[in-house]
C-alpha cells in the first residue's frame, strides 16, 4: 500500500479541495501543504522499509500494465518532489486568488511526478509524463504575469512536442522488440521486457533519438529550450519552484533511465554530442545570465546553464558522473526552489523584479535583509562554493567526466565560474546601495513567508555538509547501469531494482 498511498495521497486531495470552502485560502493551502508533507513522511517510510514492487494487469493488449516501484534512482525523486511540493504551497500567498483550483493543480503537478518516478512500465511512465503538461501550462495561462498567455502556448506547443516525441519513442522500442522476438510474441513495455529486447543498431538509434528530443525539451537543454526563460519570467514563484525544482527533473530521469539503462550502445555512439550539447548550454546560460536585466530571467538562464552540467555527466555515463549527475538533480532542484522562493518574496514586496530598479535591499532598517541573507546564501550554493550543496554535485561531476571528454568537461568548468560573475552582480546591484525614498516603503517579511526559505536554506547547508545525504541513495544503482568504468571490463546492464540500493550508510 505505500507505493498506492504515494498516488493516492495527491489524488484525494486534489478531489477535496473544490469542496473546500473558496472563502477560507488559509483552509485549502493548509490541506495542500499537509498533503505533500505526509506524502514526504510516506516516501520517508519507504526508505527504511523498501516496499515490494506492485503489478496490476491494466491494458495487456497495449502491454500497459500498472507496474510502480522504488529503488535507489527513483526513491530520492520522490523525496524532493514531495519537499518542493510541500514548500510551494507554502510559499504561495495566503490571499492567493483562487485557492481552491491553484492548490488542485498544485497537487495534480505532484502527481504526475511522482506517478512517472513510480512507473516501471514505458507507457505508463508515459501517460504520467503527459499528465503533468496540463496542470502546469493551466498554472502559467492562469496566474502568470503580464505575458502569461505568450508564455502558456509556448509551454504547450514544447510540451506536447515532447510527450510525442517520447510516446513515439516509447511505441518503437516496444514494436522493434516484438519484431525482434517473433511476431507472435505480445508486445511488453515494462522495463525489465525493454532491457531484455535485442534490438539492431539503427532501431536503437532512432528510438534513442525521438527520446532525446522529448527529455531535453522538458530539462531544457539547448537548443530546444525556447520555453523555459519565457515560461519562468511569467509564472508564480511558487509554480516556479515545481517547474525548476521538480517538472523539469523528469527530463533527467528519463534521460538516465532510458538512454543509458536501456540503450547503452546508442548512448555510448550518442555520447560525444550528448556532452557538446551540455557544454553549449552551460555556456550559453552562463552568458545569457550575465548580461540579464532581470532577475526571473537570470535565474532561469542559471538553471539551464546547470542543467548542461548534468548532461555532460549523463554523456560520460561513468560510475562517477552519475552518481554525480543524480547529486546535482538534487542539489539544483534545493538551490532553484530557493533562489525563486527569495525573488518571490522580493517581487511581492517590491512589486517589481527588473534589477535597474532595486538597491539597497540589504539594508537592515527598511530593506529585505532577511530574504537577501538567504538569497545570498543560494547564489553561493549555485557558484559550488565549498560547504553548501552545489559543490559536492559538481565536483562529482568534473571528476567523473573529465577521463571521458575532458574538453567538454573544461568548457563546463569555465562556465560554472561565470556562475559567480553573474551571481556578484545581480547582489552587488540589488543589495547594495541607497534605497529609493519613494519606493521603499515595504514591509519586512513575516516568519510564515519566511519558513519555506529558511527550510530549504537548512538543507542546502547540510547537504554541502553531509554530502553523502545526496550521493548515497543512488550509489548502487548508478554503478549498475554506468557505462564506462575505471577498470578494463565493461558492465553491461543490470536493471532490476534491488531493495539494498534505498539503504544509506550509517
Amino acid at each position: 500500500m505505500t507505493l498506492l498511498l504515494l498516488l493516492l495521497l495527491p489524488l484525494v486531495a486534489g478531489l477535496v479541495l473544490p469542496l473546500l470552502p473558496q472563502s477560507r485560502p488559509l483552509l485549502v493551502r493548509g490541506v495542500a501543504a499537509a498533503t505533500a508533507l505526509t506524502q514526504l513522511v510516506v516516501g520517508l517510510v519507504a526508505w527504511r522499509q523498501p516496499p515490494a514492487d506492485l503489478s496490476l494487469t491494466w491494458l495487456p493488449r497495449l502491454g500497459l500494465s500498472l507496474d510502480l516501484g522504488l529503488d535507489g534512482l527513483s526513491l530520492p525523486m520522490v523525496l524532493l518532489a514531495g519537499l518542493i511540493t510541500a514548500m510551494a504551497v507554502l510559499a504561495s500567498p495566503a490571499d492567493q486568488s483562487r485557492p481552491r483550483l491553484y492548490f488542485a493543480l498544485m497537487l495534480a503537478t505532484n502527481l504526475g511526478v511522482v506517478g512517472a518516478f513510480l512507473a516501471r512500465n514505458a507507457l505508463l511512465f508515459v501517460l504520467a509524463f503527459e499528465l503533468v503538461l496540463i496542470p502546469t501550462t493551466l498554472l502559467v495561462a492562469i496566474w502568470g504575469g503580464e505575458r502569461r498567455a505568450g508564455a502558456a502556448v509556448r509551454f504547450l506547443l514544447f510540451g506536447a512536442v515532447s510527450g510525442l516525441s517520447l510516446l513515439g519513442g516509447v511505441l518503437a522500442f516496444g514494436w522493434f522488440g516484438q519484431g525482434a522476438s517473433g511476431a507472435d510474441s505480445a508486445v511488453s513495455f515494462s522495463f525489465e521486457a525493454l532491457a531484455a529486447t535485442p534490438l539492431p543498431p539503427s532501431a536503437q538509434m532512432l528510438v534513442l533519438g525521438l527520446l532525446l528530443l522529448g527529455f531535453g525539451i522538458k530539462l531544457p537543454i539547448v537548443p530546444v529550450h525556447g520555453w523555459q526563460p519565457i515560461s519562468y519570467a511569467e509564472a508564480p514563484a511558487p509554480v516556479v519552484m515545481l517547474l525548476g525544482g521538480v517538472v523539469s527533473k523528469l527530463g533527467a530521469y528519463g534521460l538516465l533511465r532510458f538512454g543509458v539503462g536501456l540503450l547503452p550502445d546508442a548512448w555510448s555512439a550518442f555520447s560525444p554530442w550528448i556532452a557538446a550539447a551540455g557544454a553549449v548550454s552551460a555556456v550559453y546560460g552562463a552568458l545569457n545570465a550575465v548580461v540579464a536585466t532581470d532577475i526571473r530571467r537570470l535565474m532561469a538562464y542559471s538553471s539551464l546553464g546547470h542543467m548542461g552540467l548534468l548532461v555532460l555527466a549523463l554523456a560520460a555515463a561513468t560510475p562517477m558522473s552519475l552518481q554525480g549527475a543524480v547529486a546535482q538533480v538534487l542539489a539544483h532542484g534545493l538551490i532553484v526552489a530557493l533562489l525563486f522562493d527569495c525573488v518571490g518574496l522580493i517581487q511581492r514586496k517590491t512589486g517589481t523584479t527588473a534589477i535597474a530598479e532595486l538597491s539597497g535591499l540589504l539594508n537592515p532598517i527598511r530593506g529585505l535583509p532577511f530574504t537577501m541573507g538567504l538569497m545570498l546564501l543560494a547564489l553561493m550554493a549555485a557558484a559550488g562554493i565549498p560547504g553548501l550543496a552545489g559543490f559536492p554535485a559538481e565536483l562529482l561531476v568534473f571528476e567523473g567526466s573529465w577521463t571521458v571528454f575532458p574538453r567538454a568537461t573544461l568548457i563546463c568548468l569555465v562556465a560554472s565560474g561565470f556562475t559567480a560573475v553573474y551571481a556578484v552582480r545581480l547582489f552587488n546591484r540589488v543589495a547594495f546601495g541607497r534605497l529609493d525614498n519613494n519606493r521603499a516603503d515595504w514591509q519586512s517579511t513575516r516568519l510564515s513567508e519566511r519558513l519555506p526559505a529558511v527550510v530549504l536554506t537548512t538543507l542546502v547547508v547540510l547537504a554541502g555538509i553531509w554530502p553523502v545525504g545526496l550521493t548515497a541513495w543512488s550509489e548502487a544503482s548508478t554503478a549498475a547501469i554506468a557505462l564506462r568504468h575505471s577498470d578494463p571490463v565493461v558492465h553491461h546492464l543490470a536493471l532490476a531494482p534491488t531493495s539494498p540500493s534505498l539503504s544509506l550508510p550509517a
